[in-house]
């Protein structure tokens, strides 16, 4: 397989560097076009362009406000081009239309857990702001499940993100030549083995507690005390209550259990005292999820993220894709680039690409998939390679 990631200056809109980059001769052929595009009212044209210079390749993508090149960070935007060897192997882009007042297809996603039932890689981008993400994974873990498998499913993903206030036309997805403001996009590999790795990097900072009294992402109790009163206990320094939800970007929720396909997971404050005597999370909590809060620094993230792509690196792959949460570029701020730096020598791969997201899709340790906030997801991709008759093999 043949990776590039192609970076887009900040200086100019992406269709226009797209097309000088073309007529400079600097965009090699593709069978898959992964783009992550700067939050733009000109996205159509963007689009249009990706179509114009790639037209018989798989297309898929999203806006996000940060995004990866390598070992950069980036503001223009990025374009990761996969083609591929062997025979057969392809990527196949498919669209999930949803809102908050429409459920997602439910054929659709049936067809995706078809293909991760057949052990397909399926990579999801999401829009950022109005689909809804979690009832949908719920669904397509039912769907899993209904079909027998257990543990985890190869799948990973991101929502897109754009800059405050939230809201508007932005956040959005795009699959082959049409933007979409509220809609999943799954794009299924075919050909490519896949390593899914959840990068963490923070420490417990608290006792563990026991949510009791949650709606969606609406927290109200905790140990059945009032969740605005039991984060102020915590908030509270010299009597004055820190700034809310800022200051707790740096604590998010850690569940602890006891249900295995919810350990691990991360809940960050979205809004405090809203609605009055609640706290508003940027995913779910469930009336028995057991808590605490987390603690994590500059070297906490850019460690982790470092130390787990060493041990993964054994193997080393030919392209990787990271969606890290825009938490995670809030708490290390100037240190952000330090993060994908850390991952991309550590890899020893030039070729990856990804963004800051509004939320991260992976597996859990008791299975998956499952919505994730100040997380990264880290996807190892390399084709497998195959044998005399051009049958796959798996690679090591």
């Amino acid at each position: 397989m043949e990776s590039t990631v192609l970076q887009l200056s900040p200086d100019e809109p992406p269709a226009s560097g797209l097309r000088r980059l073309a007529a400079e001769g600097g965009v090699p052929d593709a069978d898959l076009v992964l783009a992550f595009l700067p939050p733009s009212d000109d996205l159509d044209e963007a689009v249009g362009a990706l179509a114009e210079l790639w037209p018989d390749a798989a297309r898929a993508g999203c806006e996000a406000m940060t995004q990866f090149a390598g070992e950069r960070l980036t503001s223009g935007g990025t374009v990761h081009l996969f083609r591929f060897a062997g025979d057969g192997h392809r990527a196949e882009v498919e669209l999930v239309p949803g809102s908050p007042d429409e459920p997602p297809d439910a054929g659709r996603l049936a067809a995706v857990a078809d293909r991760l039932a057949d052990g397909l890689p399926v990579l999801l981008i999401v829009d950022g702001l109005r689909f809804p993400v979690q009832p949908s994974l719920a669904a397509l873990r039912a769907e899993l499940a209904r079909r027998g498998i257990e543990g985890r499913a190869p799948v990973a993903g991101g929502l897109a993100s754009q800059g405050e206030p939230f809201g508007g036309p932005h956040a959005r997805v795009f699959a082959g030549g049409e933007t979409h403001p509220s809609a999943l996009v799954a794009v299924t590999l075919r050909g490519l083995a896949t390593r899914i790795e959840v990068v963490r990097g923070w420490d417990p900072a608290s006792p563990v507690y026991t949510v009791t009294r949650a709606e969606g992402n609406v927290l109200w109790e905790i140990d059945g005390e009032p969740a605005v009163s039991w984060f102020r206990r915590f908030f509270t320094v010299d009597g004055e209550l820190a700034p809310l939800p800022e200051t707790a970007w740096r604590f998010p929720l850690i569940v602890e259990g006891p249900r295995p396909d919810r350990r691990g997971l991360y809940r960050s404050m979205r809004a405090f005292d809203d609605p009055p005597g609640a706290v508003t999370l940027w995913g779910d909590l469930e009336a028995g999820d057991e808590v605490r809060l987390g603690m994590g620094n500059e070297s906490s993230l850019v460690g982790r993220a470092g130390e787990l792509a060493r041990a993964v690196a054994g193997g080393r792959p030919e392209a990787a894709i990271l969606y890290s949460c825009v938490g995670r570029e809030v708490v290390l701020g100037e240190s952000a680039a330090q993060e994908i730096e850390s991952v991309a020598r550590a890899l020893g791969c030039p070729a990856v690409s990804g963004f800051f997201s509004f939320g991260e899709i992976g597996p859990t340790d008791g299975g998956g998939p499952a919505f994730y906030n100040h997380t990264a997801i880290l996807v190892l991709l390399r084709e497998e390679e195959t044998d005399a008759g051009g049958a796959p093999e798996p690679s090591p």
